[in-house]
């Protein structure tokens, strides 16, 4: 099942439903609130499920299976001010499901990323995670428990407390877990681009 972006649920005065509105409707069963809520939080859950396990295709698959899931469990919600909080959660086990099936990270030659990779900066490599091929790949291999703390506060730029809050963690274990994962990063970085240039330079032998 996927859902397609439909016109706002407006209230009857025309105003914006708010966030929590939206939920209490579509557990009413109203599926226009429904994909407004998927409107909203679509792009954020699918960027964040290809961080997570590194391939788009995947991601999308199971960015759709996280709002399937969140749709026919969605009465389970008791508190509709945290459904963000509730989808993430929903999105991290898909993704650690699919980590614990897949039980190997796809490899991808060196070469394929020695030519879009070069000039890359060694300093602060994990502010380049958007820009290349290489970050992506890089990220992929960042431990799983480190890695949604890692995104989420690195890239999403979400504060300390809401990422212990989305994940379900202790506040201190966030701290902990991004300065593991932004090491973890940087190590797999540098080892990476160690290896490009080691081929580069037999190539040019």
């Amino acid at each position: 099942m996927s859902y397609r972006i439909g016109d706002p649920p407006a209230n009857e005065d025309g105003s914006f439903p708010d966030e929590r509105e939206l939920v209490l409707r579509a557990q009413r069963g109203d599926q226009l609130a429904f994909e407004k809520l998927y409107e909203r939080y679509n792009d954020r859950i699918s960027h964040y499920l290809f961080r997570m396990v590194g391939d788009d295709g995947v991601g999308s698959e199971l960015t759709q299976e996280t709002f399937l899931k969140a749709w026919e469990a969605l009465l389970s919600l008791r508190d509709p001010e945290r459904f963000a909080n509730w989808l993430y959660r929903i999105a991290t086990n898909s993704a650690y499901n699919y980590q614990n099936h897949a039980r190997l990270i796809r490899t991808i030659p060196w070469e394929e990323y020695a030519e879009r990779s070069a000039g890359l900066s060694v300093s602060g490599p994990e502010r380049l995670i958007e820009e290349t091929e290489l970050m992506k790949l890089v990220l992929a291999r960042v431990s799983p428990t480190y890695r949604p703390c890692f995104i989420l506060y690195v890239i999403e730029k979400l504060p300390q407390r809401q990422i212990a809050d989305l994940l379900g963690i202790k506040l201190a274990s966030v701290g902990k877990y991004v300065s593991r994962g932004r090491e973890e990063f940087r190590q797999v970085y540098y080892h990476m681009m160690n290896e490009m240039q080691e081929n580069e330079g037999r190539k040019s032998k």
